[in-house]
């Protein structure tokens, strides 16, 4: 055992309801390769927060019989917040089954993370993902639109649609998708490859230049002999 479990086991010992804890200590044995300890601890740290966000339902209902609003909205606010650990903790382990072709534990998993957290806007993203696994290209198109509802700078959601709508030809909304992805990560250079190739499509050569030239500056592996060709590089 490394010196990093040792002390993350540590720390659960000494405090067995530290959920995050257990995700750190899951995430360390994800790192060793070891998935059968990932998945138990993180699962760990799900039960614990199933069982606080229990309890401070409980305490909402004990403070408003006894007409204490104030602390029954402060409560309130700390369970929302408890949701949405709980409901990244069910995402990552549904990304872990996806990752492992397990798609149906994984959307079971996700449809977990959405009962808990419906505003979670990564919840669509993944299940964007699960119906472009088994081909519902229409459900996977309304899933992502739903993920850019909740979060508009929401990256992958907003690639898929752009790559959906440069695949309908619809370049103009594609465009917009691409460029809400570029304002959350602007130094990614696989978004300015797409833009490139959207650009080519357009037929705006120039700022189809600017977009490789990005990308290649960004990372020299990113370098395409046929999109050099294109452009005349």
């Amino acid at each position: 055992m490394n010196k990093v479990l040792h002390h993350l086991h540590r720390a659960v010992e000494c405090d067995p309801r530290f959920s995050d804890a257990y995700v750190s200590l899951a995430r360390e044995y994800k790192k060793d390769e070891d998935p059968s300890h990932y998945t138990k601890f993180i699962k760990k740290a799900i039960s614990i927060d199933m069982k606080l966000i229990r309890e401070l339902e409980k305490q909402q209902v004990n403070y408003a019989g006894q007409n204490l609003f104030g602390l029954v909205r402060k409560v309130f606010f700390l369970e929302l917040e408890q949701k949405r650990h709980l409901s990244n903790l069910l995402i990552e382990l549904g990304h872990f089954h996806f990752e492992n072709g397990e798609i149906k534990k994984a959307q079971r998993i996700f449809e977990d993370a959405e009962m808990v957290d419906p505003l979670n806007a990564d919840v669509y993203y993944y299940f964007g993902l699960v119906y472009l696994k088994r081909q519902k290209y229409k459900n996977a198109h309304k899933s992502f639109i739903h993920c850019v509802e909740r979060d508009i700078h929401h990256a992958g959601a907003n690639l898929e649609l752009g790559k959906h709508f440069q695949r309908t030809k619809d370049y103009q909304l594609a465009e917009v998708h691409f460029f809400c992805a570029l304002e959350t990560y602007p130094y990614e250079p696989v978004i300015h490859i797409l833009i490139c190739k959207l650009c080519i499509k357009t037929k705006d050569l120039d700022s189809a230049k600017h977009h490789y030239e990005s990308a290649l500056s960004m990372d020299a592996s990113s370098k395409d002999r046929k999109l050099e060709n294109i452009l005349n590089i």
